[in-house]
């Protein structure tokens, strides 16, 4: 055998092995109750891989040899996470995931003025002749992120979420998880387009997850009894618990005029569009609070 072709053989041979994938099949479970962690989120930190568990807590989760040296994490509200290198993680075809309970209680808020005030923060005006939908990887919207930012000055308690459907052709009620996140200041490595404004830790003590039937309309969430206040600025995201949520087929009302920022996976990079506009989402929340 020539030795050219030997080390043609050989390279194709290295190629097909950094290109091999395992599946990984499991179930992420609570540490006490010993039941499924639901849409708990599954990926490789900083890159656009990963998944959500079911409704039940089980996932599959199909990984490349060449992200052996990555770090992957597992996560959901409430609970601590955890991160294992990929080449540990894979060495189990089935696995079964413990997450432990973060002691924490949701504290009463107690308004004790009697001039309370409410207001509407981020943005009111639905422009229901532009669609905006999710970002997908190769046809799976699982764990894609859209969000904006919202300014805030005052203490606010958030009572309600609200956004507008313009469309939605599923026949059954879709599922989506409310998401706010403190505002930050970028990390030094960061790109200049970012600006001064970054995606941070989530201000939830609990996961809010909630299901769409309508075609067409308004759609507001309570979220009073979730004791989520901040006096600082923040971010809206709604994320999508659905394998498919074509924008052919369900959309909400977005602006040009709004900033958008969005992820494609759980723990990608987080994305804002460059310009003034972007085609932001119009979410909003009604807050109360006291002068």
């Amino acid at each position: 055998m020539k030795l050219s072709r030997l080390f043609t053989i050989i390279f194709i041979f290295s190629l097909l092995k950094q290109n091999s994938q395992t599946t990984v099949k499991g179930i992420i479970i609570d540490a006490l109750t010993e039941k499924g962690v639901p849409f708990t989120s599954i990926g490789i930190i900083g890159k656009n891989v990963g998944t959500l568990s079911d409704e039940n807590g089980n996932f599959e989760f199909i990984l490349a040899a060449f992200y052996k040296n990555d770090s992957i994490k597992i996560f959901s509200i409430g609970y601590k996470p955890l991160v294992f290198l990929v080449s540990e993680f894979i060495k189990q075809s089935d696995k079964k995931i413990t997450l432990k309970n973060i002691p924490t209680q949701l504290e009463e808020v107690v308004i004790k003025s009697k001039k309370v005030k409410y207001k509407t923060l981020g943005t009111t005006d639905y422009t229901k002749n532009n669609c905006t939908g999710f970002a997908d990887i190769e046809g799976n919207w699982k764990g894609s992120e859209a969000a904006i930012l919202v300014k805030n000055k005052k203490n606010v308690l958030m009572e309600n979420f609200s956004f507008y459907v313009i469309q939605n052709k599923y026949n059954d009620s879709l599922r989506f998880r409310l998401n706010l996140y403190e505002r930050i200041d970028p990390p030094k490595d960061a790109p200049k387009w970012v600006g001064d404004d970054w995606v941070g830790p989530t201000l939830l003590k609990k996961a809010i997850i909630f299901k769409v039937g309508i075609k067409n309309g308004q759609f507001t969430l309570p979220i009073r009894d979730y004791n989520i206040h901040t006096n600082k600025d923040f971010f809206i995201s709604l994320e999508c618990l659905m394998d498919e949520m074509e924008i052919t087929k369900f959309c909400y009302s977005g602006s040009v005029s709004t900033q958008s920022f969005f992820k494609v996976k759980a723990f990608a990079k987080w994305h804002r569009t460059s310009g003034k506009g972007g085609g932001g989402a119009d979410f909003n929340v009604k807050v109360s609070y006291t002068d």
